[in-house]
């Protein structure tokens, strides 16, 4: 297990920058109406864990800017909202390699995104 929460930021840098690397190959030496499923799953996946560092990083960065105090605090809920957006993310070119994204979906899938973190919010 991981001593601090510094080295969990550390290690999620690590991953993002890996991740990207991996999303860059997979885009400039595959072809996408030739490639297998299981290149087709690397892809979401790759693209999954570097949304998810990316997006972690920002929120981060932004909730450590206003309130430097609470480092633990911010670095949960910075996870959690990246997680609900490259769930986002992912659902969102799922839809539309399928054909299926159309405003209406993309509005409802992100409303119930929002109410779910509204949800997990709420402190009773």
């Amino acid at each position: 297990m991981l001593k601090s929460p510094k080295q969990q930021v550390a290690y999620i840098i690590i991953s993002t920058l890996l991740a990207g690397f991996s999303l860059g190959s997979i885009i400039n030496f595959t072809d996408p109406f030739t490639a297998s499923k299981i290149t087709h799953g690397f892809f979401y996946l790759s693209l999954f864990i570097f949304s998810l560092g990316i997006f972690t990083t920002i929120g981060l960065l932004i909730r450590k800017w206003f309130n430097p105090a609470l480092f633990v605090i911010n670095l949960n809920n910075s996870f959690r909202q990246a997680l609900l957006i490259s769930l986002l993310i992912i659902a969102s070119f799922l839809l539309l390699a399928n054909k299926l994204l159309f405003w209406w979906v993309e509005a409802s899938l992100a409303l119930f995104l929002i109410f779910l973190e509204a949800f997990l919010n709420l402190k009773v």
